[in-house]
C-alpha cells in the first residue's frame, strides 16, 4: 500500500530476444510523483513462467495492480485523429478507422487504444490504437488462465508512451525488434550505430516523474519498459478510468475480483461498524434505562414517605386542633352543670344519655331508650332555650331500642334547676 492508501503498481515486461522478463513495484509519492520500491528480472524462455515468478517475487497481491506490458505476433500499432468522446464510441469509430489504417485487416480483430495528445480548441483526439487478432486474444487469454496472478490489463509497450514525448522522438522498447524504432506513429529501420541515440527524451521524461533508488541507477535501462509501464497505470488506473475502458480485451473471468472483494470488505466493514454502534448504543441505553429505573424507584419511595409524612401531619393538625377545642373548653364551669342539670330535670327517666359533648354555645347528644312512645326530635324542638341544628332518630324493631343523635345549639342561659319541696321548707323554716 502506497502512501495516502494508493495501491501499488506492479508492471513486468518480457524480452523475447533475451528471454528475460523485467519487473518494478511503483509507488506513488506526494506531489504527484512515483518512486520505484523494488526491481526484479528473471530470465525464462517461456514468459508464462518468467510473468509469473517475476509477479511471485515483487509480492504481488490482491491490493496491487498488475500491469503486463507485452508485444504479441501479429500485432499492428498506428495512430490517428478522432474528436474525443466517450470510450465506446471511439472504440466503434476506430473499428471504421483501421482499414484505411492497415494493409491487411484481420477478419476478427480485438482494439486496444489510448489518448496520445487532445486538442481542447479543436475537440480533437490524437489516438494510438493496437489491433489484435482473436486468435492471438483467446491463446492470451489461455496462457494467462494457467498464471495464478491476473493481471489487470495487458497492452502493448506503445501504447504507454506519454503524450508528452514529441513524435519526431525515436523510441525502442523491449519486445520489439532491434532495429525498429517508433518515430511519428509509425515503424522505421534505424542502425545498429544510432541505437544508443535513441530513447533520451523519454529517459529523461522518466527520471523527471519516477524516482528511482541509487543502487538500482545503474540498472534504469533495462527496466525502462516496465517503468513505462508501471508510471502509465499509476497515472491512468487512479486518475483516468476512462482510460482503462479503451485498453480491456480480457475475458471477464481473467479479470482480478479486486471490487468484488472491496465491496465485500466494505460490506463486512459496514457491519462490524453497525455492530460496534449497537452494542455502543445498547450499552449507554442500558446504563440510562438503569439509572433511570434506579431514580424512578427512589422518586415513588420518596413519594410514598411524601404521602405518609402528609396523611401524619394532616392527623396531627386534627388532633392538633381536637386537643386545641378541648383546651378551649370549660371543663366543669357552672354553665355546663347548668345544662346538664336542666336536661336531666326535663329527661324522661327512660331515656339514656349514652354520650354528652358540649362546647361553646353548642350540645352533641347520643340517647337510647326503650319506650317506642317517647319521641325525642319533638321534645327538644319543644324544650325551651334550646335550638335544634340537626337530628337524627332510629327504631330497631327486633330489639326495641330507639337511638337519637341530636345536635343543639344555646339560645339563652339554662334556667336554675329546680329546688324540692322538702329542702326548700327547711331552708325557708331556717331563714324565719
Amino acid at each position: 500500500m502506497g502512501l495516502l492508501g494508493t495501491p501499488d503498481v506492479v508492471a513486468i515486461s518480457y524480452d523475447p530476444l533475451q528471454n528475460t522478463a523485467y519487473g518494478v513495484r511503483m509507488r506513488q509519492r506526494k506531489r504527484g510523483s512515483c518512486e520505484v520500491v523494488k526491481f526484479y528480472h528473471c530470465e525464462h524462455g517461456d514468459w508464462q513462467h518468467a510473468v509469473e515468478k517475476a509477479a511471485k517475487k515483487l509480492g504481488v497481491n490482491s491490493s496491487d495492480y498488475l500491469l503486463l506490458m507485452l508485444n504479441f505476433d501479429h500485432c499492428e500499432v498506428f495512430e490517428c485523429s478522432l474528436p474525443a468522446s466517450a470510450p465506446e464510441v471511439m472504440r466503434e469509430a476506430l473499428r471504421f478507422e483501421v482499414p484505411r489504417q492497415l494493409m491487411s485487416v484481420p477478419e476478427d480483430f480485438r482494439l486496444q487504444f489510448v489518448i496520445a495528445a487532445s486538442d481542447s480548441e479543436s475537440g480533437q483526439a490524437t489516438v494510438r490504437c493496437a489491433v489484435y487478432p482473436d486468435e492471438v486474444v483467446h491463446k492470451l487469454a489461455n496462457k494467462l488462465a494457467a498464471i495464478h496472478c491476473k493481471p489487470d490489463a495487458v497492452i502493448s509497450p506503445l501504447l504507454a508512451l506519454p503524450a508528452e514525448i514529441n513524435a519526431n522522438e525515436r523510441v525502442v522498447l523491449d519486445g520489439f525488434e532491434k532495429n525498429f524504432c517508433w518515430q511519428n506513429g509509425c515503424w522505421k529501420s534505424i542502425p545498429d550505430a544510432e541505437i544508443a541515440k535513441c530513447n533520451v527524451k523519454l529517459d529523461e521524461f522518466l527520471r523527471k516523474y519516477v524516482h528511482c533508488p541509487q543502487e538500482y541507477e545503474s540498472e534504469f535501462p533495462p527496466y525502462r519498459t516496465a517503468i513505462l509501464g508501471a508510471w502509465w497505470g499509476m497515472r491512468n488506473f487512479f486518475t483516468r478510468n476512462n482510460m482503462l475502458g479503451g485498453v480491456n480485451i480480457l475475458p471477464d473471468y481473467l479479470r482480478p475480483a479486486r471490487f468484488r472483494t472491496q465491496l465485500r470488505l466494505m460490506a463486512l466493514l459496514i457491519l462490524l461498524l453497525l455492530g460496534v454502534n449497537i452494542f455502543r448504543y445498547a450499552g449507554d441505553f442500558m446504563a440510562k434505562y438503569n439509572e433511570h429505573s434506579k431514580l424512578t424507584n427512589q422518586y415513588n419511595t420518596l413519594n410514598t414517605k411524601s404521602k405518609d409524612i402528609k396523611r401524619k401531619i394532616k392527623s396531627a393538625e386534627k388532633q392538633l386542633k381536637e386537643h386545641q377545642r378541648t383546651a378551649d373548653m370549660k371543663v366543669g364551669s357552672r354553665e355546663c352543670l347548668g345544662y346538664l342539670a336542666y336536661l336531666s330535670d326535663k329527661l324522661s327517666d327512660e331515656v339514656l344519655v349514652t354520650n354528652f359533648r358540649w362546647s361553646e354555645g353548642s350540645l352533641d347528644l347520643n340517647m337510647q331508650t326503650m319506650s317506642p312512645d317517647l319521641d325525642l326530635v319533638a321534645f327538644f324542638n319543644r324544650l325551651p332555650g334550646f335550638k335544634v341544628v340537626s337530628a337524627s332518630q332510629r327504631n330497631n324493631q327486633h330489639s326495641g331500642l330507639t337511638t337519637a343523635n341530636i345536635k343543639l345549639s344555646t339560645v339563652i342561659e339554662p334556667p336554675a334547676p329546680p329546688v324540692s319541696k322538702a329542702k326548700g321548707k327547711k331552708k325557708g323554716k331556717a331563714s324565719k
